[in-house]
């Protein structure tokens, strides 16, 4: 995962500051202590404003990452020189402040994955509650906004404000150990740590961005962290199955996409585009990943995933056996999308008329109620039994609920098939 070189777009610059803003306030917040992580980030918002403001109007530096640190570095240094302010955030900052001399070991590459491994430990803290625990990662670590937090959680972007505000109250109450648990309570925070990058990775395979179905910077950043737990705990089955998910899917990127911008449907897919060495990794990660006796939703996924990746076209897909794995996803994970998921595969093993039924209980749904993908599915199937106005009335209603232009154009397409 490559930083970017000189001369990058707008979106890959986007990408690179929301990627050094989690690495460079885990780093900052470990010195001023979690207590003080307004102060962390708003050195880091100064610094990446610093960075935008120079770059913008002249070159950008052959290191970029390097730039931003030797910037943030001179800050932190800066707010350690400064004695009278410190004397009087005495009360706030932690006594153990390092010595300026000692900065240049704090800076180095293994001290930034540390403690980006420590913050994201911290963010799933058993005091905070689980929603907080997400939206706090997700916003920490990653660089989301509040709009792309909602759209992950399913959520809207009121309730994750108010629950960053809360949750930042709480950090700088408790003040928080950044420190990776090494008792009873590490599985459930591990537990914590892979459902933030799977949402991660989520919010990056379908975008809330409206210019973009696909943001690969996000998915990209997504299995980097994930790579920082596995090196840490190369042991966790959990962990080495979502890499494994996550490397699946990804090997689909180039089919998803046509020339124009256009998405292709799963049925359409070149398959020759599909890549053929992160196929190979996930299989390599499922097979470390079953070595033991824990089976989690990853796992299941993970397994579902590969079905698609293992058939040599659509029609030889093995159905039954990925309606099994989401028939046991099911019983150990709460989400009323599985139960769509499950939907499309009931369309292929029971036909499309069974599938409408599974889906119009769903439509009630709290969770779905805005959710774009259950009228598009609705609008689908019941375009293939003959139900033209149903089929229009669904699509019409997805375009409602989604701002991904990929996505619009895809419905447009539909809707205009319909009136053919």
């Amino acid at each position: 995962m490559g930083r970017p070189a000189s001369g990058p777009s707008f979106f890959k610059m986007e990408h690179f500051f929301r990627h050094e803003s989690g690495r460079i306030v885990s780093l900052l917040t470990k010195i001023f202590g979690i207590g003080n992580l307004q102060l962390a980030e708003d050195v880091v918002q100064d610094t990446l404003i610093q960075a935008f403001n120079q770059w913008s109007f002249g070159s950008i530096p052959e290191n970029p990452s390097a730039w931003v640190m030797a910037v943030a570095k001179r800050k932190v240094l800066n707010h350690l020189k400064r004695d009278r302010i410190l004397e009087r955030k005495s009360r706030d900052i932690e006594l153990n402040l390092p010595a300026p001399e000692d900065l240049d070991e704090i800076f180095q590459e293994d001290q930034i994955g540390d403690s980006m491994l420590r913050m994201m430990f911290v963010c799933c803290h058993p005091s905070l509650p689980p929603e907080s625990r997400l939206v706090l990662t997700l916003k920490i670590l990653c660089g989301f906004g509040s709009a792309e937090i909602a759209s992950a959680l399913l959520s809207t972007e009121a309730a994750v404000d108010k629950r960053l505000l809360r949750s930042k109250q709480e950090f700088r109450r408790r003040n928080l150990p950044l420190e990776i648990p090494n008792d009873e309570s590490f599985e459930g925070r591990i537990k914590s740590v892979h459902m933030c990058i799977y949402l991660l990775y989520n919010e990056g395979y379908n975008s809330s961005h409206s210019d973009s179905l696909i943001r690969k910077d996000l998915c990209a950043e997504a299995m980097r962290l994930c790579k920082l737990v596995i090196d840490r705990f190369p042991d966790q089955r959990a962990s080495l199955a979502l890499m494994s998910l996550m490397c699946f899917h990804s090997a689909r990127f180039e089919s998803r996409i046509d020339d124009h911008g256009a998405l292709v449907i799963f049925d359409r897919q070149d398959r020759s585009l599909w890549n053929a060495e992160l196929i190979r990794w996930g299989h390599y990660y499922m097979s470390k990943a079953a070595q033991g006796d824990v089976l989690s939703e990853y796992h299941l996924e993970a397994s579902i995933a590969a079905e698609h990746c293992s058939a040599k076209d659509f029609k030889s897909t093995r159905w039954d056996a990925i309606d099994r794995y989401y028939e046991v996803l099911a019983e150990i994970k709460d989400n009323p999308v599985i139960e769509l998921n499950r939907a499309v595969i009931l369309s292929q093993t029971q036909g499309p008329d069974k599938a409408i039924q599974v889906l119009e209980r769903l439509k009630n749904h709290p969770r779905l109620a805005r959710y774009y993908l259950l009228h598009s599915t609705l609008g689908e199937l019941y375009f293939r039994v003959g139900e033209t106005a149903l089929a229009r009335d669904h699509f019409s209603r997805a375009v409602e609920l989604t701002s991904s232009k990929t996505e619009l154009n895809f419905l447009a397409g539909k809707l205009a098939q319909i009136s053919e």
